[in-house]
């Protein structure tokens, strides 16, 4: 419900089924990108994200993180790199720490 949530938002989304490998390194090469010379601070003063679309998008992926971590664990880092990417560009908001918390996890 929450990706068809997503979807509805017209919000980028993962599709509903296993992730290849080769689509999670895809999606991590995006983010590396994103982070390039990029440091803790120019994270940290990153402006709020103000943008109330992509907050309800950044919540659902956050309450998708435990659910797809036990049915579907190969979708578990694209959501990650949605939320930390949604970051990158558009602001900081509450889900910004489970976005880098979990990209942590998985380098």
């Amino acid at each position: 419900a929450a990706l068809d949530f997503r979807r509805q938002l017209g919000l980028p989304t993962p599709q509903k089924k296993p992730a290849s490998k080769f689509t999670i390194a895809r999606e991590y090469m995006r983010v590396k990108r994103l982070l390039k010379k990029k440091t803790a601070e120019d994270i940290a003063n990153l402006p709020e994200l103000d943008d109330e679309r992509q907050e309800m998008g950044q919540r659902m992926n956050e309450l998708l993180i435990v659910c797809v971590f036990q049915v579907q664990p190969t979708m578990l880092p694209l959501i990650i790199f949605l939320l930390t990417t949604t970051t990158l560009k558009h602001g900081l908001n509450p889900s910004s720490c489970d976005a880098f918390a979990g990209l942590g996890m998985i380098l």
